[in-house]
């Protein structure tokens, strides 16, 4: 597409059309139409210039200018091959300035077959010979490129493609409109957080602002034009990463870095930059043997030597961009790091916490790519975790290193979450003597009430993480149960939510009953069949109460005892068939392998996670 707008520029076109399936994948029947109303070609011009391959233009003009004076773009001749990368068959209907209409088709696999000594008999185009722009206006004068027998591909996305086109040129709307789609190109440009020249001078002198944000200046190589921009976020488009370099308009070398090698501060800042340079004097003159750009015309000779007082100049350019970036960047976070925002957090420090407090604040101000949220979010997680004693370990660790290099070593803390990996260790290792505890409950002989079920209801994620504890010690009459004369109104253990705590909305209402382990002197206990019959009935209970519901949960009963007699594990194994309320029965023995599981897990990557900082 880049080759064919430059020549509609190079034919002095007021306007260049592109139709071109975007968004989904192309088909057979798929075709892209590029079409101008520049000076068109008469048929000489067709057969002695177009079709001529290796067509030394300027030189052949002996000028480097179009006849309405713009700088000409073509320059070797072989860009129009450019279409055969895409497309098979390329088909060509010119009107010239005098009326005079020519049209003709090329065959890519027919020339690739060709005999090199034989010629190629360029074959005429069928069908409309009447030359119009998308909308069905007839154009006095102008060219229509069709491609068609396009080479599959995935679907290109739209946003994408508009700017990387953008991209590859500088053209002056005024001049030139391109349109794709039915939707005008503009210029490039992108949401920065910091411009320069805008937001300060990266050279003490020499260097003039335009009205159009561009700096100004004479380098060694060259008279030059330039900006340079960094975004608030990393940019994840690899293309839009670096700067790219213009002549005539025209991008004569894709985004790169000028081969400039970043340390830890700079590679992490080119993630944000892009910009781009303008310098005509690369592609002036007429001759191609001096020419500084490769053959596919978006690549410098960056190995010609002539190029290496530029390449110098580009790599001081960006050098000071990431370090005054990195400036900026720092005294924003600082600002937005003023303790005075951490009033609440820091009256429960004590003063020599407070200080050294401080001295993270500042160290943390100066990692290279961290914004005020990020850096606001890492102080008030050390902040509110200062009293672990794994923590304040770290802290004490990292303040008794030399400034320079704490503020990497906060770097690394934050991008590896190393402060909730040292408290996730301490809260897991609490987790695990806490499932402990209840793994001797169970085989000691403890009662469900108090000691089994208080513990349960302490640490309510023993039985299922995933679970929200709604209750405890349900009355029986509040399920719509009529209690026996014997029970005195007796009490349902826990009822549960599974799903996000409240005020979300939860997915099931579990009612869950729990059976002792043992009998004190080390038995194991058999749920009896009774037993069995009457948590049924409580699940049915809890699923009447919902069906009065305008948003019912479906009901799940869940028992935890340790064994069964033999008729109620017959009762249970038939109940487990019933489509609702649906039942499930475990062990003690299945409950603490599972959770004990989970949290050996859970602590194994955060060890992982923290050793990072010990490695540092």
């Amino acid at each position: 597409m880049a080759e064919l707008i430059s020549n509609a520029w190079d034919a002095d076109a007021r306007n260049v059309w592109i139709e071109i399936p975007l968004g989904q994948p192309w088909g057979d029947d798929d075709r892209i139409v590029v079409t101008d109303d520049g000076v068109g070609m008469s048929y000489e011009d067709a057969e002695t210039r177009y079709l001529l391959v290796g067509r030394k233009r300027r030189v052949e003009l002996h000028q480097d200018r179009t006849e309405g004076g713009r700088p000409l773009h073509g320059r070797k001749g072989i860009g129009k091959l450019a279409a055969f990368g895409t497309a098979k068959i390329l088909e060509c209907l010119t009107v010239d300035t005098k009326g005079q209409v020519t049209s003709f088709r090329l065959d890519y696999d027919h020339i690739r077959n060709l005999d090199p000594t034989e010629d190629y008999e360029v074959e005429p185009a069928q069908g409309d010979r009447l030359l119009c722009d998308p909308e069905g206006n007839l154009l006095t004068q102008g060219t229509r490129i069709t491609l068609s027998m396009l080479r599959p591909r995935r679907a290109m996305n739209e946003d994408q493609f508009r700017r990387s086109l953008a991209r590859r040129f500088a053209l002056d709307a005024d001049k030139m409109k391109t349109v794709v789609n039915g939707e005008e190109i503009s210029r490039f440009d992108y949401n920065l957080d910091v411009r320069f020249p805008r937001d300060g001078q990266l050279f003490d002198t020499g260097v003039e602002e335009t009205a159009d944000g561009w700096a100004e200046m004479e380098s060694r190589a060259g008279g030059v034009r330039w900006w340079i921009g960094f975004t608030e976020k990393p940019l994840h488009e690899k293309q839009l990463q670096g700067v790219s370099v213009l002549a005539r308009g025209k991008m004569v070398q894709r985004p790169f870095f000028f081969h400039r090698t970043a340390g830890a501060e700079g590679q992490l800042g080119q993630e944000y930059l892009m910009g781009e340079v303008q310098a005509d004097w690369l592609d002036e003159g007429r001759d191609i043997d001096t020419d500084l750009i490769q053959a596919n015309r978006d690549q410098l000779q960056l190995e010609d030597e002539r190029l290496d007082e530029f390449v110098d100049w580009g790599q001081s350019l960006i050098r000071r961009a990431l370090k005054e970036w990195s400036r900026l960047r720092r005294q924003r976070v600082a600002k937005g790091l003023d303790l005075g925002n951490f009033t609440d957090l820091m009256e429960r420090l004590t003063p020599d916490e407070r200080k050294r407090m401080m001295r993270v604040t500042s160290a943390v101000s100066k990692i290279p790519a961290i914004d005020v949220d990020e850096a606001r979010e890492l102080v008030s997680s050390i902040v509110d975790a200062h009293e672990d004693t794994i923590v304040r370990e770290l802290l004490e660790r990292i303040d008794s290193s030399t400034p320079d290099f704490q503020s990497e070593i906060w770097e690394v803390v934050q991008r590896f979450g190393l402060i909730d990996a040292r408290r996730n260790q301490t809260i897991i290792e609490a987790r695990l003597k806490t499932i402990a505890e209840l793994r001797r409950f169970v085989a000691g002989g403890a009662t469900e009430v108090p000691t089994i079920h208080d513990h349960v209801k302490k640490h309510p994620w023993l039985l299922d993480p995933r679970w929200y504890l709604l209750d405890d010690e349900v009355r029986l009459s509040d399920l719509g149960i009529e209690p026996e004369p014997d029970e005195t109104d007796g009490r349902l253990d826990f009822l549960f939510a599974l799903g996000p705590g409240a005020p979300y909305t939860h997915d099931e209402l579990l009612v869950v009953e729990i059976k002792r382990g043992t009998h004190p002197d080390g038995r194991k206990r058999s749920v009896n069949s009774d037993e069995v019959s009457r948590f049924h009935e409580y699940a049915l209970a809890a699923e009447q109460s919902q069906s009065i519901s305008s948003d019912p949960l479906r009901v799940v009963g869940v028992m935890i005892a340790q064994r069964y007699t033999s008729r109620a594990d017959l009762s249970r194994k038939n109940l487990q068939t019933l489509p609702t309320p649906r039942l499930n029965f475990t062990t003690w023995d299945r409950v603490l392998m599972e959770t004990e599981r989970l949290h050996k897990g859970w602590l194994a990557v955060s060890t992982r996670r923290a050793k990072t900082e010990e490695s540092t």
